[in-house]
């Protein structure tokens, strides 16, 4: 039977990005895979669901590094790129429609009502059925991250990504993540960020190709109230990315975003010209196709006369 070595670094104190091999924390240490192993999805879903459940903050620092180490032990095995991990419901696992990487994603709440993510990229290597994977390293000071901000190099905004749409243009391939962001007890944040892979293989997040009222930006944030809620979805059939408007309660409140909520109008990001462009107020149920039993009335209720509604 063929064994594979795969030798992973690692530092107790937080992850650093490498492309050519996975950093954590706990100095040179070298595993040997089976190349026919079966990828242990099981083992995944029951330390990630144990994270996310449990209280004790402890323990989920403990709980979230041991889920980190598996990753990288069962991601390193050939089948993973294509396994399905249907089994694994506690972790956000996303795949570019292209196929050539996927996420694993997840959050971690702790009990003062902050959340923190993990993201781990696992990316086919070029021309080759083999993949690479190695954990994202979260931008430090994402508080002060803009619209306008350039991310630092591969670094990301940790979120919990629930979608990504795949574009693909004669110069480069675009990919959009739609993600979420507990943030604290008084506000929830949403990001749409574009990432794209430069020729050195190294992710570049923060692509300019939003535009909204002639100006260009990064990434788009939505703030709000953490007790609203927030709609913000690809929509294939139209080709846009749609959204809630937001607004204050009050407009002297503008800028206090923990008195945001949608106001029941409705913006989209259509995809155009190589870019997203902004349109606001648009339909929400352009293309929703309705049948006349949508419209039908019980007519027994007409035939005995019998009130629809009786206070």
């Amino acid at each position: 039977m063929n064994f594979l070595k795969f030798i992973f670094v690692a530092v107790f104190v937080g992850l650093l990005l490498d492309y050519s091999q996975a950093q954590i924390n706990v100095g040179i240490k070298t595993v040997d895979v089976d190349a026919d192993a079966k990828i242990n999805a099981l083992a995944i879903e029951q330390l990630a669901f144990e994270l996310l459940n449990t209280a004790d903050d402890s323990l989920k620092k403990q709980l979230n590094q041991d889920l980190k180490e598996l990753l990288i032990l069962e991601c390193s095995k050939p089948e993973a790129i294509s396994h399905s991990f249907e089994e694994v419901k506690s972790l956000s696992i996303l795949t570019s429609q292209d196929s050539v990487f996927r996420l694993f994603n997840w959050n971690i709440p702790w009990s003062d009502g902050t959340f923190d993510f993990e993201c781990g990229l696992l990316k086919r290597i070029k021309d080759s059925d083999n993949a690479d994977f190695y954990f994202l390293k979260s931008i430090e000071d994402s508080v002060q991250l803009t619209e306008q901000t350039p991310s630092p190099k591969n670094e990301w905004i940790p979120s919990l990504y629930y979608q990504v749409i795949t574009k693909k243009t004669e110069r480069l391939t675009y990919y959009t993540l739609l993600s979420w962001d507990g943030n604290n007890r008084l506000t929830t944040k949403k990001y749409i960020d574009v990432f794209w892979f430069d020729q050195a293989g190294e992710m570049r997040f923060g692509a300019p190709i939003l535009v909204e009222n002639g100006k260009t930006q990064k990434r788009k944030v939505f703030e709000y109230a953490a007790q609203n809620t927030l709609n913000l979805k690809f929509n294939s059939d139209l080709n846009r990315i749609e959204f809630d408007h937001l607004v204050p309660s009050n407009p002297r409140l503008a800028g206090v975003y923990e008195y945001y909520g949608a106001d029941l109008s409705f913006d989209a990001y259509y995809w155009k010209n190589n870019r997203w462009e902004f349109e606001s107020d648009i339909d929400i149920e352009e293309g929703i196709k309705k049948s006349k039993k949508d419209f039908q009335v019980d007519q027994e209720i007409i035939k005995e006369k019998k009130p629809i509604y009786e206070p």
